[in-house]
């Protein structure tokens, strides 16, 4: 007659699934104890933040009016075809891009090299899958970060203040070729 013998390890692991408990089961209801927020202690976002959102925005527009009012923005001459300026440079926002532009081909510097970047950027938080929030955690997203804003900076800086007329490198102390 054959006998079919169970090893230790099944009869344990049937034995554990058994004595399941469940947490509820266990702790019981006078033993939680409810901390009620009281009222009072809450404020409620309409009317009150609301209210002093809208005043804020006010005064930021009147402010804003009163200085364009005040501040005269200064304009070049009209454009005339006879007297071009020596220098057309592009916006501070786009200087990264024209500096970009005396180095490489428009290919690869108006298109695949702001491309990549924006991409790296997109793929990042795929790439670094680290879930903690702290900065001593998240080094390789904060460096990649750090080196593409010190990249563009130092694009648009060099775009600005070391480029004068036709382009060409000039110095800060040899005259300021930039208009906001």
């Amino acid at each position: 007659m054959a006998t079919e013998q169970k090893s230790p390890r099944v009869e344990q692991q049937g034995s554990a699934a058994q004595r399941r408990y469940r947490t509820l089961a266990v702790v019981k209801q006078e033993a939680i104890t409810r901390v009620e927020k009281p009222l009072e202690d809450s404020v409620f976002v309409w009317p009150h933040l609301l209210v002093r959102e809208f005043f804020a925005a006010t005064a930021l527009t009147v402010m804003v009016t009163l200085l364009s009012l005040a501040i005269d923005a200064p304009l070049q001459e009209p454009a005339t075809p006879n007297n071009t300026p020596l220098s057309a440079k592009a916006p501070w926002y786009f200087l990264n891009l024209q500096e970009l532009l005396h180095y490489f081909a428009p290919t690869s510097a108006g298109v695949l090299i702001p491309g990549f970047t924006l991409a790296a950027l997109i793929f990042l938080p795929y790439i670094d899958r680290n879930p903690s929030r702290a900065y001593a955690d998240r080094k390789i997203a904060i460096a990649v970060f750090t080196l593409f804003l010190v990249f563009w900076a130092c694009l648009t800086l060099f775009g600005s203040f070391f480029r004068g007329p036709s382009w060409i490198w000039t110095w800060p102390w040899q005259g300021i070729y930039f208009d906001l």
